[in-house]
């Protein structure tokens, strides 16, 4: 295991109290991105790289001076970069089962889709939200549940209406833990493009699970659930994301006490388990790889009334 990095981020102004986090990286501008949902609904931003290391947290506005984009009953979110129109995305659920889309270049001059998508039911048990972005097809895709126990598919694109479908395997969604996503494109001999959407299941019991779409463009694909590791329970919360160089896939589980676990593994290989580090109070957590620099990252918020963004952050290329 390479060496663990571990830093509280030290932003411009008061976080305030954190209900939950979206998180990736930009390619386009090579940024770091992270999102805050606070308690009373407003969205924060912040980026950086290795470049930029003034961590500005400001709130985004649909224009200078406005008030801040603000949603009732947050449930969860994510976030994700589109290469199509090179908008930054935030997705938010919110507890009357409604999706809401949040797009931007200017963090001062936001677009909001309000309601992107209206699911057949309420929001169901806190286990946040799965979003990716499928760069072949430029399809967004985000996974939510609802009270019914279901866990919908939302995806849709700027000419193509929102769609919700049942994902391929369903859980009782009280033992849920978590879940999140990612989308991974790579090459097979004779450079044939290959497609895998992964929807990373974790339960309170410790088992996570994998539920994903795979097989080339051309071919079609097959849904495949497996059981990809199982950790000491109870989890509270999960990660995920891609080495996008490497196709090195990374769970990242956060146990009730506080440890944060990265296990991670491709089609071919197990490379296990590894402990990070110990974070209390932890409100919500994202994890995504920075390719200009070939490291992990994981960010976590904290509960606190003045809440804290702590960054994980560290390589296998030692």
């Amino acid at each position: 295991m390479a060496n663990i990095s571990h830093q509280v981020i030290q932003v411009s102004g008061d976080i305030g109290r954190i209900f939950g986090l979206a998180g990736y990286y930009s390619e386009c501008d090579k940024m770091q991105r992270v999102v805050v949902a606070t308690t009373d609904g407003t969205l924060h931003e912040i980026h950086w790289n290795w470049h930029i290391h003034l961590f500005s947290y400001r709130p985004l506005l649909r224009s200078p001076g406005s008030a801040p984009v603000q949603f009732t009953g947050i449930h969860s979110l994510s976030g994700f970069y589109t290469s199509d129109d090179n908008n930054q995305h935030v997705i938010v659920a919110t507890g009357d089962g409604r999706l809401h889309e949040v797009y931007y270049t200017d963090p001062e001059h936001v677009s909001v889709r309000s309601p992107l998508f209206q699911l057949p039911t309420t929001a169901g048990p806190p286990i946040g939200q799965a979003g990716f972005y499928d760069f072949n097809d430029t399809m967004r895709t985000v996974t939510v549940g609802g009270a019914d126990s279901i866990l919908y598919e939302v995806s849709w694109n700027a000419q193509v209406t929102p769609t919700a479908n049942n994902l391929l395997n369903q859980f009782t969604l009280s033992d849920v833990a978590g879940i999140a996503g990612f989308y991974d494109l790579s090459f097979l001999s004779g450079g044939v493009p290959f497609v895998s959407e992964n929807i990373i299941v974790a339960m309170k019991n410790g088992e996570v699970y994998d539920v994903r779409h795979e097989g080339t463009i051309s071919g079609g694909g097959q849904d495949t659930t497996d059981l990809v590791t199982a950790f000491s329970p109870p989890l509270v919360n999960v990660a995920a994301f891609v080495e996008t160089d490497t196709h090195r896939r990374h769970v990242i589980a956060l146990h009730a006490s506080g440890q944060l676990h990265d296990y991670s593994y491709t089609p071919q290989q197990v490379f296990g388990q590894n402990s990070l580090v110990s974070i209390p109070n932890v409100a919500d957590i994202v994890a995504y790889y920075s390719a200009y620099d070939s490291t992990c990252h994981v960010i976590a918020g904290t509960r606190e009334e003045h809440g804290k963004l702590h960054e994980v952050y560290y390589n296998f290329r030692d």
